[in-house]
């Protein structure tokens, strides 16, 4: 429990960016209609490309942060890995269900 409230609180100083960039890339998608389903490969990417310059520049800022949580007993890995999947997880399966609703709503589908 004390883990999971570790990563979580480290977790809180880039999460408003990281569903920001989520909810633009769900709303382009939504804003571009069926053509947008086009697009996915691009948020993907997109994403992916946030991803790790939040996870370079969180590094390097707060790098005496992550010094706290090496000593309370978690590494950068175990940090990065359950936060990184987490934060993707919760994009695809977004992207995944707009996409499908996108589709199943469009005329001549």
């Amino acid at each position: 429990m004390k883990t999971i409230r570790l990563i979580l609180t480290f977790y809180k100083s880039f999460a408003f960016l990281s569903f920001l960039i989520t909810l633009v890339c769900l709303g382009l998608l939504y804003g571009f209609g069926k053509n947008g389903i086009h697009m996915i490969q691009v948020f993907f990417w997109f994403k992916i490309f946030t991803l790790a310059v939040i996870v370079y520049s969180t590094n390097v800022y707060k790098k005496n942060e992550i010094y706290y949580y090496k000593n309370l007993g978690l590494s950068r890995l175990k940090l990065w890995i359950p936060i990184l999947t987490f934060d993707f997880l919760f994009f695809l399966i977004s992207i995944i269900i707009l996409a499908s609703n996108l589709h199943e709503t469009q005329p001549g589908s």
